[in-house]
């Protein structure tokens, strides 16, 4: 299941990079877009629970799930605060998808650490 959810996390991102993409080119991002983002992740971390719940008891896999807590809690709040202003300051983003790819590679390094 950790691998289901490496899998989720991956598509989560190339949906980041979309945003990212779409916002850099000035183009309108519809909150559909932004919230499906929030919840493919949501979805993700259910995933990575639930398999490490069932049996994966791997150190890196526990870091990679309080990781990936603090990035969607702070997504979030923080975001929130911002997505009725509509303009969420760039650098924040940055740093969102800079964290969000740390957990990333620190789940993946807990598949190799398993397997």
């Amino acid at each position: 299941m950790q691998f289901l959810a490496l899998i989720v996390f991956m598509l989560v991102a190339f949906c980041g990079l979309y945003l990212v993409k779409r916002r850099k080119q000035g183009k309108k991002i519809s909150r559909w877009l932004i919230g499906s983002h929030g919840l493919a992740g949501v979805l993700g971390f259910v995933i990575l629970l639930a398999g490490l719940v069932r049996g994966y008891w791997s150190d890196w896999g526990w870091i990679a799930l309080g990781l990936f807590a603090l990035l969607l809690v702070g997504a979030f709040l923080i975001f929130g605060k911002w997505f009725k202003s509509r303009r969420t300051p760039f650098m924040l983003i940055a740093a969102h998808g800079t964290f969000a790819l740390t957990c990333i590679g620190v789940l993946m390094y807990s598949l190799v650490t398993v397997n």
